[in-house]
């Protein structure tokens, strides 16, 4: 399967459960097993969460889901200059993402935001 599917959602909380909605939809598409569904949630909501965090009244954010043979590959962006004195990855986020995810790139440039990663179909 090679369909890519990219999502723009306003950057706020509540539009988060759309992300989390076609995440798992595609996840059960190629299927994960049921646990890997849910931790793939917690990917979406905590790279969200990040993004909303170290971005200046971010005004979208955009997700790009890309399946593959090993899972999904996911990227996330918001536009708007960073905050200061926050970083993309706090201690806990990279505890929480490195126990799901691997491949863990984050990129911020002038007026955006990048988080990429790969959640694999299988733990481990």
């Amino acid at each position: 399967m090679s369909d890519v599917v990219t999502i723009r959602i306003p950057a706020d909380t509540p539009h988060v459960a759309l992300l989390r909605a076609a995440a798992s939809a595609l996840a059960a598409r190629l299927d994960f097993p049921i646990d890997r569904i849910t931790e793939l949630q917690i990917v979406v909501d905590e790279v969200c969460s990040r993004l909303m965090a170290v971005s200046e009244s971010p005004s979208t954010i955009t997700m790009e889901l890309a399946p593959g043979d090993d899972g999904v590959l996911i990227t996330a962006s918001a536009e708007g200059p960073r905050r200061t004195g926050r970083e993309l990855l706090s201690e806990w986020s990279r505890v929480i993402l490195e126990a799901i995810a691997r491949d863990i790139r984050p990129a911020m440039d002038d007026g955006r935001t990048e988080l990429a990663l790969l959640v694999p179909r299988a733990g481990g």
